[in-house]
């Protein structure tokens, strides 16, 4: 079966990964509909399914920054993101570039007030290693500023942060249009948590 055949039988992203669908499949499906259906259908996998999703776009092309986050972009970009985990799965990155070029990001979720905005910075895949095409969200780095508007900047090594991303790197694979699935790592050692992130518009 054709891939366009698989993504004009299939209804879901959910029956799409339940029928081990191709990265190349999952992509026409969700490149297929509008921005407010795309975030729809990535928001509805949760759980172990967004690992699921994640491990079904292994041979994904990498994704650029540019199309991440394009060089045009004024001030804030905002993915909305659904985690694997078994509360507060709703959550939202935010991300700016600065006048470098950089790209730094936080979390913005309903236990902010507890973990700290959790503050990284976005590097383009590096083409090395087990995670060479993937995007990585660097925690460990401090960024070299802090957008206007923004949280104010809090250690990830200190408090009740340290125990959420101290020492933590998300590797991130591209989905489709506007959509990347990651998983997170921990001084190196795999968390088993993952999360999608999806451009409303």
């Amino acid at each position: 079966m054709t891939a366009a055949s698989t993504t004009q039988s299939a209804s879901s992203l959910a029956e799409l990964l339940q029928n081990k669908a191709s990265a190349k499949e999952i992509e026409s499906f969700l490149d297929a509909l509008s921005p407010s259906g795309r975030l729809e259908q990535v928001l509805s996998i949760t759980g172990a399914g967004v690992g699921r999703l994640y491990h079904a776009v292994a041979d994904a092309p990498p994704i650029t920054l540019e199309e991440f986050i394009p060089q045009s972009t004024q001030g804030t970009l905002i993915y909305e993101g659904r985690n694997s985990l078994p509360m507060f799965t709703r959550f939202q990155k935010r991300f700016a570039r600065g006048p470098s070029g950089e790209i730094v990001g936080y979390n913005h979720q309903t236990m902010s007030f507890f973990t700290g905005p959790g503050y990284f910075v976005v590097k383009p895949p590096s083409g090395q290693g087990e995670h060479g095409k993937e995007l990585l969200f660097d925690y460990t780095e401090r960024p070299s500023f802090i957008p206007e508007g923004w949280p104010p900047f809090k250690s990830n090594e200190s408090g009740f942060s340290r125990l959420v991303y101290r020492n933590m790197k998300d590797y991130c694979r591209r989905v489709a249009r506007g959509v990347i699935v990651g998983k997170a790592y921990e001084l190196d050692v795999d968390r088993k948590a993952y999360f999608s992130l999806t451009l409303p518009t």
